[in-house]
């Protein structure tokens, strides 16, 4: 009697076991993918704007954090506004430099030209660099001069 209510015991702790160990990676499962499909996180320095590939309309995210959304046909994308020092330079020497940030006013604009994807700071100092430099006299919604810089300011940097 006492064999077959150990094992009892023992064939209930196994299926009790195997019961926790799958609700675990069951848990586990749905939490990385909510996590890497349904959530998104823009930052306090960044603007966020969302696209729905099902109407093909873009939306800004007027707000930080963390960005809850639907999986698959939303995607959140994000723009860097912290200013950068976009220069040119000749033979290890600096010729002008602008001190230049994103607008956020501009944004439709901006992604009308450039595509839907995160521009960081890498990926935004060329594209801002060319429409800083151009000579055509035009002024962009997206982008914001905030101050333009001579060589012989001491706020210059050089390149190594």
């Amino acid at each position: 009697m006492a064999d077959s209510m150990d094992d009892l015991f023992e064939a209930t702790f196994q299926f009790r076991t195997v019961k926790y160990v799958v609700a675990f990676f069951v848990l586990l499962f749905t939490f990385l993918f909510v996590k890497s499909e349904c959530v998104a996180y823009v930052d306090s320095y960044e603007i966020g704007y969302s696209y729905n590939s099902r109407t093909g309309h873009l939306h800004r995210i007027d707000r930080t954090g963390y960005i809850f959304h639907e999986p698959w046909f939303v995607e959140i994308n994000t723009v860097d506004l912290r200013p950068l020092q976009v220069c040119i330079n000749a033979n290890q020497r600096v010729l002008n430099c602008k001190l230049v940030k994103f607008n956020p006013a501009g944004l439709a604009l901006f992604l009308s030209w450039h595509g839907r994807q995160d521009y960081d700071l890498a990926g935004l100092e060329p594209i801002l660099m060319s429409y800083a430099y151009e000579n055509a006299g035009h002024t962009y919604p997206f982008l914001t001069v905030v101050r333009e810089m001579n060589t012989t300011d001491s706020a210059t940097r050089t390149t190594p």
